[in-house]
């Protein structure tokens, strides 16, 4: 994956950050002995920078799970964060552009999802926060899952692929 991401851009930069996943994204995590993800910040090429996360199996280094995140000063401390979150705040517009935009992309490359909405949807947290706005679209077949999502509010403003296989 190193030189996959090498090869795409050379001044990507690579991160060391603890990251866990939770059965609710990966349901098969528990199946394995997970390393800490591979991951990679890729230069800002339109609204939102990319990180992807590599995660892989730890005794034979096959890729699990991948995910990439469309999102501000991902791993920035919540200070700078709390900062930016009124700016992304008004900016639902350009996150439903940057979500057609990668949504567009993918139909081409993996065909027309199973599901998908047109708008963001109005959503309740289940952690007890502020209701949020969101959107997905949802590939599945018998070998794989891959799901595009959109978090606009709650002190998140994110775009998420995430794609594993089964």
């Amino acid at each position: 994956m190193k030189n996959f991401e090498s090869q795409l851009n050379p001044n990507s930069e690579f991160l060391n950050q603890n990251v866990s996943l939770s059965e609710s994204i990966y349901p098969k995590v528990k199946e394995f002995e997970m390393a800490n993800p591979l991951i990679i910040r890729r230069e800002k090429t339109s609204l939102l920078p990319v990180y992807a996360e590599y995660f892989y199996s730890k005794p034979d280094s096959i890729l699990r799970y991948v995910s990439y995140d469309w999102e501000n000063n991902r791993y920035g401390n919540y200070f700078d964060k709390k900062k930016d979150w009124e700016t992304q705040s008004k900016k639902l517009t350009e996150y439903n552009a940057e979500y057609e935009r990668i949504k567009k992309q993918l139909i081409s490359e993996f065909g027309q999802p199973i599901e998908q909405d047109n708008q963001p949807q109005e959503t309740k947290s289940n952690y007890g926060g502020p209701d949020y706005l969101s959107r997905n679209t949802i590939w599945e077949s018998d070998k794989k899952f891959m799901k595009l999502n959109m978090i606009f509010g709650a002190s998140t403003y994110r775009i998420r692929l995430y794609y594993y296989w089964k």
